[in-house]
């Protein structure tokens, strides 16, 4: 059985120059809607990693919480120092 890349290959070499062009204009429309990046397209194959879909939307903005003294994240950089 072959893959779908193989015979889209053996159907490219059977076409016309001119026909070829538009098949090559749709694949570049095709990748240029694509809003997904590339690195998410490619972790999308990986088992290890599950890609959210699209129309998940954006995450709402969480302001901090306000505290009185140093911020933890300062008192651990000058111990660091």
């Amino acid at each position: 059985m072959s893959s779908v890349k193989e015979l889209l290959r053996h159907t490219i070499e059977l076409l016309s120059e001119e026909e070829a062009q538009q098949i090559l204009t749709f694949v570049q429309n095709l990748q240029k809607q694509s809003n997904v990046s590339w690195t998410l397209r490619r972790l999308a194959s990986d088992p290890a990693f599950q890609v959210p879909p699209e129309g998940l939307g954006i995450f709402p903005v969480v302001k901090p919480i306000e505290g009185k003294g140093i911020a933890a994240s300062k008192l651990l950089v000058e111990d660091r120092r």
